[in-house]
């Protein structure tokens, strides 16, 4: 068994065949690994580990190196950041049959990378519970510089139900959602229509309109959500081209001001992004949204929904299947390494400690509300304040 590492543009085109037959996530598709590693600035370039046993390819993991500015997080609040050189291993990145045996090797040559200086950190993205890699990590991993004590998000995955969306809901929740969705259209009588889009034609236009909603949600105030910016649009510009691209799109006046987007891919949606107009809050359009979503993906024989990282009420009451994930980090045994180790466990501790406090007084849901409401501009459809007198 070896374990090669490809680290230019170029090299990729030796591996597509083998990546393109084992890709199963829309996030390690080669062609958007090979346009972001093009497109963000901060990559250098990529970095692919390739196991061969006999000569033969049996599994790859993929990585970019990048120029990166490491950041911890208290929940919402963003703390300072430090700039290192960070090998960031994707989500879904593994591909292939990657065994005890090779992960092992993998871990192997990435401590030797590390002992080179090559790197300040590896970072590896939500790696599943059940992973050869994870275990190998906490088996294999260098003490002292490997994170062994997990800490474990919910990982939330749906079977689309063939029947219809409303049938799976309990007599109650259909006439909730029912009276939510009549109370929406007496809102804005005559005004209000739904529009789904299997093919996009033009990316362009679709991105103008997503963004005047993005630009006034809380997911912007964080920096995080739809940007309308090259990597989406390119992104967005390959997977239709592939009919993969799938929108939900609620409209008042011919406006867009609530979407939803993800992508089919071997027989899932992997959601990605959504967003609505803080005006429109209290008519929780994201469950309406959520409810033609799934009935439109079910009608097209798409068989699971993907929810995507994170953990949300609505994913764990519409779930049907769940999993655990963590993300660890592996660090250098140089002083740039202990350094950053240091700065993201100790936050790590603390961060640990406010959240246990916030649910031990049952304040998390209040705090995450307010401080979404407190991130998010003033809504499109909202009424221009008054001067005060």
């Amino acid at each position: 068994m070896s374990v090669r590492s490809i680290r230019t543009l170029e090299g990729l085109a030796q591996l597509r065949t083998c990546w393109e037959r084992w890709q199963a996530h829309v996030n390690a598709d080669f062609e958007q690994f090979e346009l972001l590693c093009r497109l963000r600035p901060e990559v250098e370039s990529p970095c692919v580990l390739l196991v061969e046993r006999d000569g033969a390819p049996l599994a790859l993991v993929a990585a970019r190196m990048e120029r990166a500015r490491v950041r911890p997080a208290i929940g919402y609040l963003q703390l300072a950041r430090v700039p290192a050189r960070v090998l960031a291993v994707i989500h879904g990145g593994v591909l292939g049959e990657l065994d005890a045996a090779a992960a092992a090797e993998v871990v192997q040559h990435l401590w030797g990378m590390l002992r080179a200086g090559e790197a300040d950190a590896i970072d590896f993205h939500h790696l599943r519970e059940d992973s050869p890699l994870l275990r190998a990590l906490h088996g294999e991993g260098p003490r002292g510089f490997c994170e062994k004590t997990p800490r474990w998000s919910t990982h939330r995955e749906m079977l689309l139900p063939q029947g219809g969306f409303m049938e799976t809901l309990r007599s109650k929740h259909r006439a909730n959602l029912r009276k939510r969705a009549k109370e929406l259209e007496e809102a804005y009588p005559g005004r209000v229509s739904w529009r789904w889009l299997a093919h996009v034609g033009d990316v362009a236009a679709l991105c103008a309109d997503l963004e005047k909603v993005a630009a006034v949600t809380y997911q912007r105030g964080l920096g995080a959500g739809f940007f309308d910016n090259e990597e989406f649009r390119r992104r967005f510009a390959l997977f239709a081209q592939r009919d993969q691209l799938r929108v939900q799109l609620l409209e008042i006046d011919g406006v867009v001001r609530a979407f939803w987007f993800g992508f089919v891919y071997r027989g899932c949606f992997h959601s990605s992004e959504t967003g609505y107009d803080p005006a429109l809050r209290d008519h929780e359009v994201g469950t309406l949204m959520f409810a033609r979503l799934v009935d439109e993906l079910a009608r097209e024989g798409v068989q699971r929904l993907d929810f995507g990282l994170g953990d949300a009420y609505y994913k764990e009451r519409f779930g049907s299947g769940a999993w655990r994930e963590t993300s660890v980090w592996l660090f250098a045994p140089t002083a740039k390494g202990v350094l950053l180790m240091a700065y993201i466990r100790l936050f790590a501790i603390v961060e640990q400690a406010a959240r246990r406090l916030v649910e031990r007084l049952g304040l998390a849901d209040r705090i995450k509300n307010a401080w979404r409401r407190q991130r998010a501009k003033p809504a499109l459809g909202a009424a221009p304040a008054k001067a005060r007198t």
